[in-house]
């Protein structure tokens, strides 16, 4: 039913509506007339769409789909790069003062420690908050504001395991560590207590975790009951047991190590024993300094021995050797030593070092037993062209730098 108004606008009416009827008794209307001609078709293109669905399935069975071939990424490429002794103290550290230029000694240099993923060096003289700062003599004691120069030319971690940094005594030495975490520079090989000491400085390059320990011949206070301030001692025991520590909670381990009769290219022999010890309990590199002068270099099982890089940064001049040094350039591919360099260096008035030229360097090398830049793999040792010219730039002034820790990524 429905309801309709009236046109009068009063009165509704019902009005009933009805459905045409349908005779079923008659022949089917034309348009089913025509589906029924066109189911046969139809069925027939379904049954051949299934029959290839099933001829598909039964062919991956027996020749499952060829998926391409998947390759591991290669592991990624870290640089580290390594240099010697640095004493900002003497009167390097009076002229720094004076002309306020802190990245005077590194000038020549600092390109090669900036473009490195890490660079290392050793802190031959501590950081002390007060005076004296002495202008000569054995005993060092630097000036705070010079480690802007350290940390303007990129050195991400230091060997504090040497000598020379207990010259101001527990004071000097908790202040040059405390300097130096809060310029984001990682120290290694000494520490408030034993377990500081022997702790490894762990940082994070690419996904890579390295490691660094450092030791010397000239250990203080180095045993587990110390109440003051430690430096790691040259021991092949505690050596082995420091690794091996490492390398559970890193991937790849250098050893720093200051030790070794001074001026001479000859290794002792107990620092060829610690080195070893080292790289048989899985260090990967093991970084000598100490004799002042370069010395030899050596691949020892997996690893890697430069027994002394000579100085760097460092005011002397007598002999005349001690104005040589080598820079170790180590590529890691994960961590596992993939290339190895060793390139000379001269050092200039006022300690600034630079990479030598050919002529310079070639006898450099000669006293250490090599004829060429040491550049490992062996079969691209030659080198056609000069290592490097000097740089004649004039000193750039360094700025205090503000970085991330760095055993960040």
């Amino acid at each position: 039913m429905q309801h309709r108004p009236h046109p009068a606008g009063g009165v509704y009416k019902l009005e009933r509506k009805t459905s045409p009827l349908i005779d079923i008794r008659g022949p089917p209307p034309e348009d089913c007339r025509e589906r029924a001609r066109h189911t046969p078709l139809v069925m027939r293109r379904i049954l051949v769409f299934a029959s290839l669905l099933l001829a598909g399935a039964i062919l991956s069975a027996v020749e499952p789909e060829q998926k391409p071939e998947l390759r591991p990424a290669a592991p990624p490429n870290t640089e580290l790069v390594a240099v010697g002794d640095i004493l900002l103290g003497r009167s390097l550290g009076t002229l720094m003062e004076e002309t306020k230029d802190y990245s005077y000694p590194f000038r020549h240099i600092e390109p090669e420690l900036k473009a490195a993923d890490i660079a290392f060096a050793n802190l031959e003289g501590p950081f002390c908050g007060e005076p004296p700062y002495y202008g000569e003599g054995m005993v060092f004691r630097v000036r705070p504001a010079t480690i802007a120069g350290i940390v303007h030319a990129g050195i991400a971690v230091l060997s504090v395991a040497n000598n020379h940094f207990a010259n101001g005594g527990d004071e000097c030495m908790r202040f040059s560590l405390e300097l130096a975490h809060r310029e984001a520079i990682a120290t290694a090989g000494a520490g408030e207590t034993y377990d500081e000491a022997h702790r490894p400085a762990i940082l994070v390059r690419h996904g890579v975790r390295f490691a660094f320990l450092g030791y010397t011949y000239a250990d203080r206070n180095d045993t587990p009951d110390a109440t003051h301030p430690v430096i790691a001692g040259r021991n092949p025991e505690r050596v082995r047991d420091d690794v091996a520590a490492a390398l559970r909670v890193a991937d790849a381990v250098i050893v720093s190590l200051h030790d070794g009769t001074e001026y001479t290219a000859h290794v002792a022999p107990e620092t060829e024993q610690f080195c070893h010890a080292a790289i048989d309990a899985g260090a990967a590199v093991v970084l000598g300094h100490h004799p002042h002068v370069p010395q030899r270099i050596e691949h020892y099982h997996d690893g890697w021995i430069f027994y002394s890089l000579g100085n760097f940064v460092f005011q002397q001049y007598t002999p005349p050797e001690v104005q040589t040094a080598l820079m170790a350039r180590i590529t890691f591919a994960g961590a596992r030593v993939e290339r190895v360099e060793a390139t000379p260096m001269v050092i200039e008035w006022h300690s600034t070092p630079r990479l030598a030229t050919r002529e310079e360097g070639a006898p450099i090398l000669s006293r250490i037993g090599l004829t060429e830049p040491l550049l490992w793999p062996p079969a691209e040792a030659a080198l056609a062209e000069p290592w490097v010219g000097p740089d004649a730039g004039a000193p750039r002034t360094a700025h205090t730098v503000s970085a991330a820790p760095q055993t960040a990524q």
